[in-house]
């Protein structure tokens, strides 16, 4: 665990939940259950949506997850103490450079039972903290994948409300 992700998990305990708003900290193990919604949900959304959503594999992830590598970080969004949000990533370098390290985004998931203004906002708050979080590293770039494939304008408008701008793309081939 880095300095960064001890400070995310001391300075935000379950004892603040009950404070009013968006509160982001680290994944704990009583927030499977809750999160694994909200990644149900993600994943009937997604261009993988086809697929049979794998409660083993997101067991896998959740175990590693909360062994705490030092170059992983998984915060959650909480409202009123519940769960309503989470992103995952990892920290390496760039396979063809010495250089510093660079973040990769691979889920941000918001529950889809939020009203889109406060889904927008939850999404906002966990975009903070990936760039806090990478800001600790010192990386010199972060990367969101995309893969929901739906909302495509909208989502690029929320993620250009993030501060995000485009470099290339995904393409399903």
């Amino acid at each position: 665990m880095t300095l960064h992700d001890q400070n995310m998990a001391e300075n935000s305990p379950r004892v603040n939940s009950e404070k009013k708003g968006i509160k982001v900290r680290l994944l704990e193990k009583d927030d499977t259950l809750a999160v694994r919604e909200i990644m149900k949900q993600h994943h009937a959304s997604t261009v993988f949506r086809d697929q049979e959503f794998s409660d083993w594999k997101l067991n896998e992830h959740f175990n590693l997850i909360l062994s705490r590598p030092p170059r992983m970080v998984c915060p959650i969004a909480t409202l009123d103490g519940k769960p309503v949000g989470v992103t995952w990533a990892i920290a390496d370098s760039y396979m063809l450079s010495d250089g510093p390290m660079f973040v990769t985004v691979h889920v941000i998931a918001v529950d889809l039972s939020l009203p889109s203004v406060r889904r927008a906002k939850v999404f906002l708050a966990l975009v903070a903290a990936i760039k806090k979080w990478a800001t600790s590293l010192n990386a010199s770039h972060s990367f969101i994948h995309v893969t929901t494939g739906s909302r495509i304008e909208a989502t690029d408008r929320l993620m250009k409300a993030a501060g995000a701008t485009p470099v290339g793309g995904a393409y399903k081939i």
